[in-house]
């Protein structure tokens, strides 16, 4: 329960709370709670606070009376001013509304002064644009009757201050009156520019019926008209801006009239002539006489009238137009078709360049300005021959091959080689054509035991001419029938192999004679023993083409030696000399590039290339051995530019290379039809019997076919080795596909064997070349398969008992190896004891082969 606080303690914390705002400090007090019977305490406290306050306001009221009068006095002084304030504020309120409505006044006022302002302006420029109109109007009628007087110059003035008196009448610029004085002054424009026209078509007439062209100085339309000078007439083309647009069109009818039938040549090589009669310039008639120097003659004619019958201020911007125009056309026609193709003519051609420097000098001379264009042709003119004559021979090329093959001729070759004694004996003791042995690619060879897999031929064909006489004899087959593919030799319809660009290093170089044997023992021979000295002899066609072809040639090394001479030294083409002995490399080259289109449209055409290009190769070396001599000491600087080996051996290579892609289209023929037998399975059954038999005799009958084309063009040796790499290629398929067969029964072996002997009977081929009934055919040589061929028939129709004869006493293992024979013994034969006896004996044999 809480404390009893004193009622006199509670009114005392409720006083000072409320006077002082403070609270009392007794916890006790500030908790406890007011009891009703406090209040009357708390309230008798409040009352005497109250008077104690009232009597504090009393005591201070009466010490401040005198400052309260103050006070009050200075208040009611205040509310009669506010008063007097009052009525001013009403005395300005009325002079406002009063001075508003005097604004109103003067604005009225205002208003009417502008608008009269207004119309006096209107007034003034009415009239001012009035007196415009009228002198407008005054300008144009001068206008008209100066234009009528052909006082051009005054009109064409006064029309340019009229059309800028017109332009300035912006205010009233959609207003009828100005759009008729607009129409106006245009229509006198037009009407000015036709009759200024027509005076200047009146100086100068054109009439192209007639060819003719009349220039005047002075027109006079009638006596009553001002003599008008072509000056005059000028002068108002410039000031109405059509002198360029009239000078254009000059051009154009003067090129029509007078130049292009000048500069052009007619359907019969004639051209017109160019007359000069007064006033009057006209191209007349038919002037047979096409020559540059009377075309110069022409054109210093017409340079001379055009500078004398035209004001300057004509002439030279026409000049502008002109010149441009017929330097160059008189450079690509005229002068270009006046470069001779060769040294004849060169005199002629000097005199046209002299005449060339003499124009423009006589250009240069009227005021005109050429450019240099004629003495900087005339500065070009070795390079311009030179280019001419380039041209000349490579068209001559191009001529050459287009003409065909021509007459096909045969050429000899013959060459000597040093043999030994013991060399000769073995060739002797060879029998058959041991010429065709020396250029054959495989007849080096003697037959030897192969691998189970014969190598399919690439590209060896090369080597007509006996380029690989250095493969080794013994078991060499597969190198010698299985060279690298060199990246030149890939690609050959590539445009670049036409030229002939890196051939170098992709075929071997053709060896000479003397380093081809007469005999398969090339390995054997003791070369030092007794050497003699063999002649050789071979006999092959070429076409007309390379005759053509070292004509052109000669042509061009015999024009740059003269050009060396003491005579041709003051000569404008003598530095051309150096430039023409390098002519040879491009016409080898145009022949490399042109040559297989033309002689591809034969079917023999690539083997005349062949030929062609080995026999063109060889004469060349004999032309550069003959000059180099005479050459080196007359005429050093020919003799620098005078070797071209390296096109030379190009061009060998590209010869072979035709030989190369002919054997192999050929190759790919035969075989495509091989691969109509699917390898020869099933050989007796229909209807695969049928397509073996076709495969067959389309091999057959294709090969006897390229010998026949080819027996006209190719050497015989060249001919026999050919036909050989191509028997090769069909024996060669023929003996894979057998030993890839597994199982052949004995029907099939029969059926293999007659096609085998199909194959055979191509011996006949082979013969040699001055053949007699007991000769021998040389199939042996060309074709490195051929004995494994027969054997392979031989195995196929033999039997067991066979196969250990010719393995044991014969020669059956040189050209087999033990493992082929074995697989054909287990294809053909049953198994059984006999069998694997024989298999057992071949294999013991054969001491590890």
């Amino acid at each position: 329960m809480p404390s009893q606080i004193p009622h006199e303690q509670l009114g005392e914390a409720v006083i000072k709370s409320v006077q002082h705002g403070v609270y009392p400090d007794s916890e006790e007090v500030i908790s406890a709670d007011i009891p009703v019977s406090a209040l009357p305490v708390v309230l008798g406290f409040l009352d005497r606070a109250r008077d104690d306050i009232k009597s504090d306001i009393r005591e201070l009221s009466s010490e401040a009376a005198p400052d309260i009068d103050d006070w009050v006095s200075q208040a009611s002084q205040l509310h009669t001013d506010i008063e007097r304030s009052k009525e001013t504020a009403l005395e300005i309120l009325k002079y406002a509304e009063e001075e508003g409505r005097l604004q109103e006044e003067l604005k009225d006022a205002t208003s009417k002064l502008e608008l009269l302002i207004g119309e006096v302006r209107f007034n003034e420029t009415l009239t001012a644009t009035l007196e415009q109109i009228y002198a407008i109007q005054e300008t144009l009628d001068q206008v008209q009757e100066d234009a009528l007087g052909d006082h051009f110059v005054e009109a064409i003035g006064k029309l340019s201050k009229t059309y800028g008196n017109v332009a300035r009448l912006q205010s009233i610029g959609n207003t009828a009156v100005v759009g008729l004085l607009r129409d106006r002054t245009c229509d006198l424009r037009r009407a000015i520019v036709e009759n200024v026209s027509d005076c200047w078509d009146a100086l100068i007439q054109v009439n192209p019926s007639e060819g003719r062209i009349t220039i005047r100085n002075e027109f006079q339309k009638s006596p009553e008209f001002p003599l008008l000078d072509v000056h005059v007439v000028v002068n108002a083309l410039t000031k109405l801006q059509l002198l360029e647009k009239t000078i254009d069109v000059l051009y154009q009818r003067f090129n029509s009239v007078i130049l292009s039938p000048r500069l052009n040549l007619a359907a019969d090589r004639t051209t017109t002539a160019i007359l000069v009669s007064g006033d009057n310039i006209q191209a007349v008639g038919r002037n047979p006489d096409i020559s540059v120097q009377h075309l110069f003659g022409d054109l210093g004619i017409i340079i001379e009238y055009l500078s004398t019958r035209l004001p300057q201020s004509v002439s030279i911007p026409l000049s502008q137009i002109l010149l441009p125009s017929l330097i160059p056309r008189l450079s690509s026609t005229w002068l270009s078709s006046s470069v001779p193709p060769s040294l004849e003519g060169i005199r002629e051609y000097q005199e046209i360049l002299a005449l060339a420097v003499k124009l423009e000098e006589d250009i240069e001379s009227v005021g005109w300005t050429a450019k240099g264009e004629l003495s900087g042709w005339v500065e070009q003119a070795p390079r311009v021959w030179l280019t001419r004559r380039r041209e000349v021979s490579l068209d001559s090329v191009r001529v050459a091959l287009s003409r065909g093959f021509g007459k096909v001729r045969s050429v000899e070759r013959v060459e000597t080689q040093t043999m030994s004694r013991r060399e000769e004996i073995s060739n002797d003791n060879g029998g058959g054509d041991s010429w065709n042995e020396g250029w054959s690619d495989e007849g080096n060879e003697k037959p030897q035991a192969q691998e189970a897999k014969p190598p399919i031929e690439s590209e060896e064909d090369v080597s007509a001419w006996g380029l690989d006489v250095d493969v080794e004899v013994e078991g060499d087959h597969q190198e010698a029938s299985r060279p690298s593919r060199t990246e030149g030799d890939e690609g050959d319809g590539d445009s670049w192999d036409a030229w002939g660009w890196g051939d170098d290093g992709n075929i071997e170089p053709t060896p000479t004679p003397g380093g081809t044997k007469e005999t398969g023992d090339v390995g054997n021979g003791v070369g030092g023993e007794m050497d003699q000295e063999v002649t050789l002899k071979e006999t092959y066609n070429i076409t007309a083409i390379p005759d053509a072809i070292l004509e052109i040639i000669e042509k061009s090394v015999d024009d740059a030696e003269t050009l060396t001479l003491p005579d041709y030294k003051s000569s404008p083409i003598f530095p051309a000399a150096a430039g023409l002995s390098s002519l040879p490399t491009l016409i080898l080259a145009m022949f490399r590039a042109s040559s297989p289109f033309y002689y591809t449209r034969d079917n023999s055409g690539n083997m005349f290339l062949y030929n062609d290009s080995l026999w063109l190769g060889e004469r060349l070396r004999e032309f550069l051995e003959t000059r180099a001599q005479s050459t080196s000491s007359s005429s050093p600087r020919v003799a620098e530019k005078l070797n071209f080996e390296p096109e030379i051996k190009h061009l060998e290579v590209f010869g072979k290379r035709a030989y190369s892609r002919e054997m192999e289209s050929q190759r790919t023929i035969l075989l495509d039809f091989l691969d109509g037998a699917q390898g020869f399975g099933n050989c007796t059954v229909q209807p695969f019997a049928g397509e073996c038999d076709t495969a067959i005799n389309s091999c057959v009958d294709r090969i006897r076919d390229i010998y026949g084309r080819w027996k006209g063009v190719l050497s015989y040796s060249a001919l026999l080795q050919s036909i050989g790499s191509l028997v090769f290629t069909v024996t060669n398929k023929i003996i894979v596909d057998i030993e890839d067969m597994s199982d052949i029964p004995e029907a099939e072996s029969q059926r293999l064997a007659s096609f085998c002997n199909r194959i055979s009977m191509l011996e006949d081929l082979f013969l040699p070349q001055q053949a007699a009934e007991t000769s021998v055919p040389l199939t042996a040589i060309y074709t490195p398969n051929w004995l494994k061929f027969q054997y392979l028939a031989t195995i196929l129709e033999g039997s067991l008992a066979d196969i250990k004869f010719l393995w044991s006493e014969g020669e059956l293992r040189l050209e087999f190896a033990a493992q082929e024979v074995v697989d054909l013994i287990e294809a053909l034969f049953a198994d059984s004891e006999h069998r694997r006896k024989a298999i057992a004996q071949i294999r013991s044999s054969s001491g590890g082969r």
